[in-house]
């Protein structure tokens, strides 16, 4: 199945941005905590021109803390690009125990920290539609919405005005956001790291 979504900035602050969105009859459905450490291979060098390249090869090692859970796991996001926009992502998730002995075990494979990212989540529904605003550490507030369908056979094209669609659909729950629906957290925090 080839998935889309888009994440937006958020202008609103999240106190803002989450009143909007009770104010019109959505649900705070769960909260958690995202932290992300994602590694690259030693022998692949990180300049600003290269970090979605570097991105694409990346291994993430994901610790989700919610209220009742703690899952952990190994994810590889294949994502295709074009001009810095994600035309779509798989991705590939296995469940591990301990964070902490994976991270060893890729060190010692030849890999090496890239970034880590810190969120709190805060996912939104009404009528089955979700909305996930991400608070991510260092960086700010995003939105991010997923489309359910399976957009495998679609044209570059045809992905791009899905995308812009799905960003002018979310004009209508009155949010201040960003143009850019194709913010990518690792990749904005590295690129302001490298600044």
């Amino acid at each position: 199945m080839k998935e889309l979504e888009i994440t937006v900035k958020v202008l609103n602050t999240l106190e803002e941005a989450q009143k909007i969105l009770l104010d019109q009859g959505f649900k705070l459905k769960e909260s958690y905590q995202l932290n992300d450490i994602y590694l690259k291979k030693k022998t692949q060098k990180l300049c600003k021109r290269n970090i979605l390249k570097v991105l694409s090869n990346s291994i993430l090692l994901r610790d989700i803390i919610l209220e009742d859970r703690n899952p952990k796991m190994i994810t590889y996001k294949k994502k295709e690009y074009k001009n810095k926009r994600v035309l779509s992502e798989r991705k590939y998730s296995v469940n591990i125990t301990d964070i902490d002995k994976a991270y060893d075990l890729f060190l010692e494979i030849g890999f090496e920290k890239l970034i880590e990212v810190r969120a709190t989540l805060y996912v939104y529904e009404k009528d089955g539609f979700e909305i996930c605003f991400q608070n991510v550490e260092n960086l700010g507030l995003l939105l991010e919405v997923e489309s359910d369908k399976d957009y495998t056979g679609y044209d570059d094209n045809e992905i791009i005005k899905v995308k812009k669609q799905m960003l002018k659909d979310l004009s209508k729950y009155n949010l201040k956001l960003g143009k850019d629906y194709d913010m990518k957290k690792a990749y904005e925090l590295i690129k302001k790291k490298l600044s």
